[in-house]
């Protein structure tokens, strides 16, 4: 910055600023202003400086401009208005700049330090009015400026937001017609094999040269593979069917328990597995009768599939402080990690031989159904226990947070 010649009176006439203001008075304002030149990028204002002059615009341009960040700075606006005011807000507030002015071309500009101004506040009544006038229209401008910005950026928001909406509504599509493909896929590549074992004895039966106890065998192979044929579509059809209707009723849980364990045990029995029941609970629990047997079956088959002939499943029942809780155990191979984390993913398998994906998927649906929780505690090369808590008549589950505290069980 350098001080250079001031303009004469009858120049400072020329600015609206100055332009009802007599003679005499205008004098007194020519004699306390001083005239100053600015290099392009120049700071004329430091940003959080005491304000100690006002600045009258001459020619050039200022740039206002805000710290947002340690090292940078966001571009508030340009002033360029010849014979307007700036810089006065802070002497007047008598605080810290709120942002900095810099030349953005060759600047003149005519200064007029605190003191001056005050003084010129009370000798000369029409400079007081002309600043507040330019205050006034400043702030009105501003306002104006702010509204058009915000109208601006709300038509945006408005606009982005129609598209979010088109693009949600074009992704729930393609993930429905994902689905719809998965869903295709697993029907086709798991239900082949069974139909394929059960068209090859079928032929077979057909061609009459087998002994009867042959016949016999091969019969039972195709009733298997029917059966297996049946679950697979039974899975299918719980997790299309999604939220059907519940039919609750109150069951005495041991009696039922026990049934589940008759109905269950036959296709342990035939591959050598040990099935071992400890039914402790002999409450009372609102189920729907048939959905959760599914829950039941869902996990056993899951035990089945990785069990040999020494494995061991177990079905425990006990009172817990929320009601009943159910675990069925399997020594089996266990889960990883990764495994676990995914497990009630819908069409989500890992080393089966068979089946859809859904069976799981279907067991939390049912659990959540009921108001229950279910947790998975296993470890890789030891064994795997689904930990299911249902509220018996009576009791109420604590908050569902979908993660639960285990409690120790006796048994296995």
């Amino acid at each position: 910055m350098k001080q250079i010649k001031k303009p004469s009176l009858n120049s400072l006439k020329k600015w609206k600023i100055f332009e009802h203001i007599p003679d005499n008075e205008l004098k007194q304002i020519h004699s306390k202003i001083e005239f100053c030149h600015y290099d392009h990028e120049e700071s004329i204002i430091h940003e959080n400086s005491i304000g100690d002059h006002i600045f009258i615009l001459a020619s050039g341009k200022v740039r206002i401009e805000k710290q947002v960040g340690e090292n940078q700075s966001e571009v508030l606006g340009f002033y360029d208005e010849v014979g307007g005011l700036f810089g006065e807000m802070a002497l007047l507030e008598d605080k810290p700049r709120s942002a900095g002015m810099i030349a953005d071309s060759d600047c003149e500009v005519l200064a007029v330090s605190k003191e001056d101004f005050l003084e010129l506040v009370h000798s000369v009544p029409l400079f007081t009015l002309s600043v507040a006038k330019n205050i006034s229209q400043f702030l009105r401008e501003t306002d104006e400026r702010l509204i058009n910005k915000l109208r601006k950026e709300n038509d945006e928001l408005r606009h982005m937001n129609y598209r979010l909406q088109e693009t949600q509504e074009e992704l729930i599509g393609k993930e429905r017609l994902s689905l719809i493909g998965r869903m295709a896929s697993t029907i086709l590549h798991d239900m082949k094999n069974p139909m394929s074992t059960i068209g090859g004895y079928a032929q077979l039966i057909k061609m009459k040269k087998h002994s009867g106890e042959q016949l016999a065998k091969y019969a039972d192979i195709i009733a298997k593979q029917v059966i297996q044929f049946t679950t697979m579509t039974q899975d299918l059809l719980s997790f299309a069917q999604g939220g059907e209707q519940m039919r609750l009723r109150s069951v005495q849980m041991a009696g039922y328990l026990q049934e589940c364990c008759d109905s269950l045990i036959l296709k342990f029995e035939e591959r050598g597995i040990s099935f071992i029941r400890d039914l402790q609970f002999d409450g009372e629990v609102r189920i729907d009768n048939g959905r959760f047997f599914r829950v039941m079956e869902n996990i056993a088959n899951n035990a089945l599939d990785v069990l040999d002939e020494e494995g061991t499943f177990t079905v425990h029942s006990m009172e817990v402080e929320t009601g009943i809780r159910i675990v069925l155990e399997d020594d089996g191979f266990g889960m990883s990690d990764e495994v676990k984390e995914n497990a009630f993913k819908e069409f989500y398998t890992h080393g089966k031989r068979k089946g859809t994906g859904l069976g799981l998927a279907i067991v939390k649906r049912i659990i959540d159904e009921h108001d229950g929780l279910i947790n998975i505690e296993t470890e890789d090369g030891v064994g795997t226990k689904f930990i299911i808590d249902l509220p018996a008549i009576g009791y109420n589950l604590l908050p569902k947070t979908k993660h639960q505290i285990p409690i120790p069980f006796e048994g296995n």
